[in-house]
């Protein structure tokens, strides 16, 4: 049982490692201060709510005047997007730069930082119902009446203790290219914090350009694959699971030839179908169910941790420095919480986290922000 006053502490000193890191640019004789900002992000993000009723609400609480009635933009929402709208995107991966650097000093500080860890790199995508045209925008398969979508890859820490999200990367382009250099960066990236045992990888990197920058950097991975025909062509009547030696190329300019192991396992859910990976480990038949299994767990138990979109504010904006700073802080409001149940344990979070994502919302509410 975790008691009330040592909740509220430790989400107090939790959220030190966030919120002195965000700067906006204000002005000293602007109307709003920071702390108005800080409040009114964590207000929409806990409840994903649009950034004009979270301002209102903020206003309400602090017995502030405010025309509920009024259909123009409430004035504290229209300043804190109008500074968010002004930050370069690299002025807002330097504040959360830091916020990640706190976050490694305080677990390298109650040893709760593994010495070598498995990590995860997956895609999100965030629906736009904009023009196509607009900056950052990606094609994506359609999607809640869309099939445009901002993109940004993250890769996460999987052990159980300090599953956090390590590094983000907002995405361009589609294509291999984009991924690419995408991959390369998280893992130049996350090899200055730990030292990474095994990286998983979903079927969005499932490219020959990708796997062949994985044998460059020397890293042990496993992908989940699309299956071609040639791979279907393993699995023989009857058989659950295959291991093999496969080819991945590509035959067009820029051609590129990797040599790889295939394995493929029995589907959890889904009679006479099977799921397919390629990795550079020592797979035989006899691991392959165990390989697959440790891939399934990257993310953690999903009923029991939320996912970084649980904490993104509701927004329409265009303006891709809106849409970096939201995503970006719900990273971080997500492991701040992580970080708060893994310091109300001191250590690995059992299976059920004791500190619940509404608590850790009302302790943080009601935070003196500065």
């Amino acid at each position: 049982m975790v008691d009330t006053d040592e909740a509220k502490q430790v989400c107090r000193a939790a959220s030190r490692v966030v919120y002195p890191e965000l700067d906006f640019g204000i002005n000293p004789c602007g109307s709003y201060s920071r702390e108005d900002f800080q409040q009114v992000l964590s207000r929409i993000a806990f409840t994903q709510e649009f950034a004009n009723t979270g301002a209102k609400t903020v206003q309400l609480d602090r017995s502030e005047p405010v025309d509920v009635t009024s259909t123009a933009r409430n004035p504290l929402a229209k300043s804190l997007l109008y500074h968010l709208r002004r930050l370069t995107a690299g002025a807002i991966d330097a504040q959360f730069d830091g916020v990640r650097d706190r976050l490694c000093e305080v677990l390298r500080s109650r040893r709760l930082l593994p010495s070598r860890v498995d990590v995860a790199i997956d895609l999100h995508e965030w629906q736009f119902y904009g023009s196509a045209a607009t900056d950052h925008v990606l094609t994506t398969y359609p999607d809640h009446g869309t099939t445009r979508a901002y993109c940004f890859a993250t890769l996460c820490i999987v052990a159980p203790s300090v599953r956090f999200t390590l590094a983000v990367i907002p995405l361009d382009a589609n294509g291999f290219r984009a991924k690419q250099e995408a991959v390369r960066s998280f893992i130049v990236e996350a090899r200055q914090y730990v030292s990474i045992r095994h990286v998983y990888l979903d079927r969005g990197f499932y490219q020959v350009h990708v796997v062949t920058e994985l044998e460059q950097l020397e890293i042990d991975y496993i992908v989940r694959a699309r299956p071609s025909k040639g791979m279907k062509d393993r699995l023989s009547a009857g058989a659950e699971t295959v291991v093999d030696a496969y080819r991945m190329q590509r035959k067009r300019p820029p051609t590129a030839v990797v040599d790889v192991t295939v394995f493929a396992v029995p589907h959890r859910t889904s009679e006479d179908d099977h799921v397919w990976f390629v990795t550079n480990l020592d797979v035989e038949p006899e691991t392959a169910r165990a390989y697959a299994a440790a891939f399934r767990r990257r993310w953690g138990i999903e009923t029991s941790y939320r996912q970084i979109g649980d904490f993104l504010p509701r927004t329409s904006a265009p303006t891709f420095s809106v849409r970096l700073f939201y995503f970006l802080f719900a990273v971080a409001l997500y492991n701040l919480w992580v970080l708060a149940n893994v310091l109300l344990v001191n250590g690995s979070i059992p299976k059920k986290p004791p500190l619940s994502t509404r608590i850790f919302r009302t302790f943080i509410l009601s935070t003196d922000y500065g």
